[in-house]
């Protein structure tokens, strides 16, 4: 008896405590949402600057934020106390839990990247909701305790903001208390601002530490306000004067010396030039990778023309620069497929032409990608109709491609196009089980993934060899992009335009053609492998007008070489010999590294004011003109491969799979 009064009593002081609290914060609900706001926002800058030890920066990088969300709360304190009716109370009680809202993910964001939340990088949840939701879920799982530290507040602080919503009580200030709460208020917000501008001229002038002195929030509307500021707007994609050529405008003459070598290229998805055995010789994670390199020639110093596998994929095999624009206009079907490697030799040259790939086929509807490159086959996961063999969301077991893969290169005697795309090594890093039980860490879990692709290389060319195909076979491996595991303070491949991103790995076999051990230093890009190959087989170039040239002739001292990510804010530059450039519009920033003397970049060169203005024009203006026009219809549909459904308006497309493809 006594017990259950104890417990009676405990229930009641609870409820007590709930409602004085409640009570307590109803008549000023806004501005316990917005101190909530800031209260995540300054707690995640904390926890980024404690996992990268950049403690000394933390102060300088909440300035801002203390002066725009204080300042937001005293705007609406001063509407609700001026107006104190109950549509007032409800819009400031509305807008509130909006930029709370966004506090939140902006917290998950730079927990998940090292960077701040940018209105762009929501568009892929608009265009494809399904595959975006799914990979928020699998980042949550992942990521268990920083999930439970977002949410279970969050549910909490819904909870409130409906219940005071429905029932909205006036503030009870007197006047005398709330002119003292304003005019302290402004005080700090003065002082914030005067001491924000003390510590960005005192802080690290690196681009991740610059970016998170910025409130995300202000960011945010800016990007909405003045959308042409520093980057891409609306009249750029209007204006569009840049054309690709479809296969049948261009006819590359053959010099009498043409080889009838099959072609492999296997494309490594987000694989970090410093995690293969191409980059550190002691590595063990892929040891076959620098075998093939030994028995051929490797590209030492190359880099991806645009990080994003869909934008990579085309830059490869069309050795021309794609939109570097945050749509995947790539994918769009076109009328006639383009001018690329599998075009020009299926129409010059007989080949038969096919790209598998380990992932799902509707990511980025990659059947329409495939068909504007040109192909005549399309394999994706969802072909392999075994869900057993599915590996994360988006991927398979690779292995299980060699038969498919085998089966269609025994089907025809012609020379043949082949193009594979890895992407266990994609996020979030699973490799099956027979291989390794996956480890915890994420970097672990890459570094696994990595050793098992490289055992997918050395078996498939295993079954090259079985097939008597290894001697008149070119067999090339590159990367799309690479990946970033805190070496900046940053994560994933958005946004960043430092080396672990940039570099890629590649490498080629070309037996009779290229001479074993052969090592390429100079400066090159994705966009030069389709002319190094067809200039491999004969082909003359001049006649093509590749953005990319044949890099295992002589590469010009002078070549720059552009680069950018795909969000339309982040950052975009080029390569010079061993100097970088790179210009970033979300903070207006030009930086420059000696690689020579500075390969980790830790080191931002700070150049005089009109030389980094004319960087940052000539960047602006390769990355502009670079922007192709799309000879399309605004909007329909289109079946491919006898098995995607694919459906597009303006530059954005969907893929939906039908059935198999037995072609």
């Amino acid at each position: 008896m006594n017990v259950r009064r104890s417990q009676s009593a405990l229930e009641a002081k609870r409820l007590f405590f709930i409602r004085r609290l409640y009570d307590l914060l109803a008549p000023r609900a806004f501005s316990a949402i917005m101190f909530g706001a800031l209260f995540c926002t300054a707690a995640v800058k904390f926890y980024h600057s404690w996992r990268y030890e950049l403690i000394g920066e933390y102060v300088g990088w909440i300035l801002a934020d203390i002066s725009v969300l204080l300042g937001i709360e005293v705007i609406l304190a001063i509407i609700c106390f001026r107006w104190p009716r109950k549509w007032v109370i409800r819009a400031a009680l509305i807008f509130a839990a909006v930029i709370c809202t966004w506090s939140v993910m902006n917290a998950g964001w730079l927990i998940r990247t090292g960077t701040q939340l940018l209105p762009t990088v929501l568009l892929p949840m608009f265009r494809d909701p399904m595959n975006s939701l799914v990979i928020v879920g699998v980042n949550l799982i992942k990521t268990p305790k920083a999930a439970a530290v977002l949410l279970i507040p969050s549910a909490f602080a819904l909870a409130f903001f409906f219940y005071v919503l429905a029932k909205p009580a006036p503030p009870n200030y007197s006047p005398r208390r709330f002119l003292v709460k304003i005019i302290v208020s402004v005080i700090i917000i003065g002082i914030t601002i005067l001491a924000w501008k003390a510590a960005g001229r005192r802080s690290s002038s690196q681009v991740a530490s610059a970016d998170l002195r910025y409130n995300c929030h202000l960011r945010a509307i800016m990007s909405f306000v003045m959308p042409e500021l520093h980057h891409l707007a609306r009249a750029d994609f209007t204006d569009v004067k840049r054309n690709m050529p479809s296969f049948d405008q261009i006819e590359l003459p053959l010099r009498p010396q043409q080889i009838n070598h099959n072609i492999v290229i296997v494309v490594l998805e987000g694989i970090q030039w410093r995690y293969s055995s191409l980059a550190d010789r002691a590595s063990n994670l892929t040891p076959y990778l620098a075998g093939l390199a030994d028995q051929g020639v490797v590209f030492a110093n190359a880099r991806s023309t645009l990080t994003h596998t869909t934008k990579a994929l085309f830059a490869l095999l069309t050795g021309r620069i794609p939109s570097p624009s945050q749509d995947i206009a790539e994918a769009v079907p076109v009328v006639k497929p383009y001018a690329g490697i599998a075009a020009i030799l299926k129409r010059q040259m007989n080949f038969r032409t096919a790209f598998f790939q380990s992932a799902k086929g509707n990511f980025e509807c990659r059947p329409g990608l495939v068909y504007n490159l040109g192909f005549d086959k399309f394999w994706a996961r969802d072909d392999l109709n075994d869900p057993n063999s599915f590996v994360g969301y988006l991927g398979c077991d690779e292995f299980s491609m060699l038969k498919p893969i085998t089966e269609w290169i025994r089907s025809e005697q012609r020379p043949f196009f082949l193009t594979i795309l890895c992407s266990v090594t994609h996020d979030p890093y699973e490799v099956p089980r027979w291989f390794a039980e996956p480890a915890k860490d994420p970097l672990q879990r890459y570094q696994q993934a990595v050793s098992y692709t490289d055992n997918f290389l050395a078996a498939l060319d295993v079954e090259l060899t079985k097939l008597n195909l290894a001697q008149n076979t070119i067999l090339c491996v590159i990367g799309d992009h690479g990946e970033a595991f805190g070496e900046h303070g940053l994560l994933g491949h958005e946004r960043i335009p430092f080396e672990e991103v940039l570099r890629i790995p590649f490498c080629m076999r070309a037996p009779f053609l290229v001479e074993p051990n052969t090592v390429v230093t100079e400066p090159v890009s994705s966009i030069d492998l389709t002319p190094t190959l067809l200039d491999l087989l004969g082909f003359e170039m001049n006649a093509a007008q590749f953005d990319g040239i044949n890099v295992l002739r002589a590469v010009p001292e002078d070549r720059e070489v552009y680069f950018s990510g795909w969000m339309q804010q982040g950052p975009a530059g080029f390569v010079k010999g061993r100097y970088k450039f790179v210009y970033d519009p979300s903070n207006n920033m030009v930086s420059a590294y000696d690689l020579s003397t500075d390969s980790q970049e830790l080191f931002r060169i700070q150049l005089p004011q009109q030389q980094a203005q004319e960087v940052a024009d000539k960047i602006l203006a390769w990355r502009k003109d670079s922007i192709f026009k799309l000879e399309q219809q605004w909007t329909g549909k289109k079946v491919l491969f006898g098995s995607w459904l694919c459906r597009w308006t303006g530059r954005v497309s969907s893929a939906k799979y039908q059935g198999s493809d037995d072609m």
